[in-house]
């Protein structure tokens, strides 16, 4: 991992420490989780993106490189969130996938915005993109993504 990545996920790792709930126990499988993980973090990179936009800071096109050099594994953890929440039949839009992402997606959308996180952000998609590593995009996304919002969400519903 680069000096750059390293430095710029360790800003975003201590400011999600802040700001992120106790962990608590897992409520879906590992392999989901990790999924989950990489979805969300696409999310929210894809959010962050055009929320650093609307205040005057393009990261849209590291962050389109990021998605390019990414996009078997990203296409792979939204497949496997499909299968577990559903839609994933003959109507692959039905079921709890589409309502998750919608979820997930409005979570992100209002989150406050300055030119250093996105300049930070935009480093990391920048880094990811030049590294088409799952590996290091599982790493990058469990380090900014501690608890998925899916695993929030499956153990409020077991509760």
């Amino acid at each position: 991992m680069s000096r750059r990545l390293s430095r710029a996920i360790a800003t975003l790792a201590l400011f999600s420490l802040v700001m992120a709930a106790p962990a608590q126990a897992a409520c879906i499988d590992r392999q989901t989780a990790t999924a989950a993980r990489i979805h969300q973090f696409e999310t929210m990179m894809m959010v962050v993106s055009l929320r650093c936009n609307r205040i005057g800071y393009d990261m849209r096109g590291t962050y389109e490189g990021m998605v390019t050099a990414h996009q078997a594994p990203f296409g792979q953890a939204a497949t496997r969130l499909r299968h577990f929440l559903g839609g994933d039949g003959i109507d692959p839009h039905s079921g709890g996938f589409d309502r998750y992402a919608t979820i997930l997606g409005n979570s992100y959308g209002g989150g406050a915005t300055s030119f250093a996180t996105c300049q930070t952000l935009d480093q990391v998609a920048g880094e990811l993109a030049k590294v088409p590593d799952v590996r290091l995009l599982a790493q990058v996304a469990e380090t900014l993504i501690a608890r998925p919002k899916l695993d929030e969400m499956a153990c409020a519903a077991e509760n």
